[in-house]
């Protein structure tokens, strides 16, 4: 969801990691390296169970007037924190492709650890937007028939049925990555990044069989309580997920 008004409207994306690692291999970004898969929770014996590194999370969550006046005030707070110039970052203009601009700051953020064609749709997606602006490369993927194409394909492909495309939707798809030491939350909607500060490059480590994080203050204390902010705001619904974007085990 959210996105400037346009009248380019897609589907909106499952949040489903089968269909979403179809959908990135269709696009030109092997998993043979990393891979998506779902995180079940945020108690240590969950995040026990996703395999490391986690180097990207998606989240999706019901879009509430609580959670715009929440967010509004979290913006207040860090639109004066400074952003690394090799953040890849894009805003989102095309209605419902929230999830594919998830994807893309996923993807784009952590291009030298995965295994990408350069002459598929996301590589050349990555090569001509590698100098634009986060407007230009909102503009650019809207007019992108690859992926586009790519995206709709995916967006049938869920458990659930597809909405009409005139529907309107209040799931919203948001991202995290590390960016040179700091944490980045990244939602096209919104028109900027918002910086969490200092973290690890890899999400989740063990060390002497214990689950431990790098950045304990931003998993257990940033990212958990706004997630749980999230879900206080909005007691009554429990359409929230978690995707991580993991290494591979053979």
């Amino acid at each position: 969801m959210l996105g400037s008004r346009s009248e380019t409207r897609w589907l909106p994306l499952e949040s489903n990691p089968d269909v979403i690692n179809k959908y990135v291999n269709n696009i030109g970004v092997n998993t043979d390296r990393y891979e998506f898969v779902d995180i079940y929770g945020l108690d240590p014996e969950l995040l026990e169970m996703v395999p490391r590194p986690c180097i990207a999370v998606l989240l999706l969550f019901p879009v509430t007037k609580i959670y715009q006046e929440f967010r509004n005030e979290q913006i207040e707070k860090k639109k004066s924190e400074k952003v690394s110039p090799n953040l890849f970052y894009t805003k989102q203009t095309v209605q419902n492709a929230c999830g594919t601009v998830a994807l893309i700051h996923a993807l784009a953020n952590n291009k030298r650890a995965l295994n990408i064609d350069m002459e598929k749709a996301f590589g050349k997606y990555l090569k001509a937007t590698e100098t634009m602006s986060p407007e230009e490369s909102a503009e650019y993927l809207r007019t992108d028939d690859s992926i586009t194409n790519a995206h709709q394909d995916s967006a049938v492909e869920g458990q659930t049925e597809a909405p009409n495309i005139s529907e309107s939707v209040d799931l919203h798809f948001i991202t995290f990555v590390e960016k040179d030491g700091d944490l980045y939350e990244l939602d096209g909607g919104l028109g900027h990044p918002i910086n969490h500060g200092p973290c690890g490059d890899d999400l989740l480590v063990v060390k002497k069989s214990f689950l431990i994080l790098k950045f304990f203050n931003f998993f257990f204390k940033t990212f958990s309580s706004y997630f749980r902010n999230l879900i206080d705001l909005n007691p009554d619904e429990n359409r929230f997920n978690l995707i991580g974007l993991v290494a591979k085990n053979d």
